[in-house]
């Protein structure tokens, strides 16, 4: 699936979703919030070897995971589930990726 379509249906299974961005594996943005790209990289620098990182704010909360080949950043709003969230994204990495 494409990078566009990917985000297009997490948005449709996470309505709580915002804003979104999927970068390639040198970090580069394949689709979604050119404003989300740099401040997404800058996540997972600070996140070293983690593959999944959520970061509460006072409006809304940022979910991020990332597999060997693409990463998904989301902003989302307060009502998002955790648990659901990051599952979405996993989901959705694999949909990028059928080959894993």
């Amino acid at each position: 699936m494409s990078p566009e379509r990917a985000l297009d249906e997490l948005r449709t299974m996470s309505p709580e979703v915002r804003e979104g961005v999927v970068l390639g594996a040198d970090g580069r943005r394949l689709a979604g919030a050119r404003t989300l790209a740099a401040p997404a990289r800058e996540l997972f620098a600070q996140a070293g070897d983690a593959v999944e990182v959520e970061v509460g704010t006072g409006r809304g909360t940022v979910y991020a995971a990332r597999s060997g080949r693409r990463a998904i950043v989301v902003v989302a709003s307060r009502s998002a589930l955790s648990s659901v969230m990051l599952y979405d994204l996993r989901m959705t990495l694999r949909g990028l990726d059928p080959r894993r």
